[in-house]
């Protein structure tokens, strides 16, 4: 008897689901156009993302009161900030951990889903993490909250696997492209009005605008103007993509690694190879505005040994 017991609580204690509680997460759009309905809208989407591919995995999800939710958030990146409070929130939903989530926007180019995940018995900081994405596709969001699973995963039970990429195209998929109007011509020029500037990706110094021309950078064949103030130096840096370049006002000095430098003056094209690290420097007859077209999609890295 005693023998049967001690398996009864053995295989309770081995299948037990480890219980996480997700809050809503928070955006923080720091761009030109802050807050449009498309971003509140994606920002809205990432915890339902997120429920379901922990759920997936055999994590038990809990859910946590709204109003208890609203009523312990004192305002902007508290419950962030402050895991003691996240934790009490776990704590009274009955989960044994809490994941407190943000959406940085810093750029038009670049997002970043972040996660804090605290431990609700003691209120421990047990992983802070960062998950990239590009554009605000919704399957290129859902890739991001596949990554902040992995990551969660890897603190807690190992037992998450990402889907694998889907290889398929439906029939629908394909007329619908065809059915598809074509693309309507476009003209922009430097100074107009309807540019949407935004940060640089964050290896940049401050100061650094980008302005998409064409395309989504997050797929390939993105035109954008990349804008820098008069004496403003781009660190040592590499793409993934081959670029092509005219400048368009001021006066630019490029140098990639082992070649020499070269000076970029107002319809002056330059063309950089894949994965070819490179430094520039606008000249006090800045700003700076250079066209560049991608082949593949937009990123950037630095290059070894530079300091951001």
């Amino acid at each position: 008897m005693f023998g049967i017991l001690f398996l009864c609580l053995f295989s309770v204690g081995v299948f037990a689901e480890t219980s996480i509680a997700i809050l809503d997460f928070e955006l923080n759009d720091v761009t030109l156009a802050p807050r449009i309905p498309a971003e509140i809208e994606r920002t809205a989407s990432i915890k339902a993302m997120l429920e379901g591919e922990l759920k997936r995995a055999g994590y038990k999800i809990i859910a946590v009161d709204l109003n208890a939710q609203h009523e312990a958030n004192s305002g902007f990146g508290y419950l962030f900030d402050h895991s003691d409070i996240a934790a009490e929130l776990a704590n009274k939903a009955g989960a044994d951990y809490v994941l407190v989530g943000r959406l940085h926007k810093p750029s038009y180019l670049f997002a970043y889903i972040m996660g804090h995940l605290v431990r609700a018995k003691d209120g421990q900081l047990i992983g802070n993490y960062i998950s990239e994405t590009k554009g605000g596709d919704k399957k290129l969001t859902l890739k991001g909250v596949e990554s902040l699973a992995v990551k969660i995963d890897k603190d807690l039970d190992n037992i998450y696997t990402p889907p694998p990429p889907s290889k398929t195209i439906s029939l629908s998929d394909t007329s619908a492209a065809a059915e598809a109007p074509s693309e309507k011509p476009h003209v922009l020029a430097f100074g107009d009005a309807q540019l949407k500037w935004g940060s640089c990706p964050p290896l940049f110094p401050k100061g650094c605008e980008i302005a998409v021309l064409h395309g989504d950078p997050a797929k390939p064949n993105a035109d954008v103007f990349l804008k820098v103030p008069a004496n403003y130096t781009i660190p040592p840096h590499w793409h993934s993509s081959a670029e092509r370049m005219i400048l368009v006002s001021g006066e630019l000095r490029i140098e990639y690694t082992g070649h020499s430098p070269s000076v970029l003056k107002p319809g002056t094209y330059a063309y950089g190879p894949i994965k070819a690290p490179h430094k520039a420097s606008c000249t006090d007859s800045g700003p700076c505005v250079l066209f560049i077209a991608f082949e593949s999609p937009v990123d950037a890295h630095l290059a070894e040994g530079s300091q951001k």
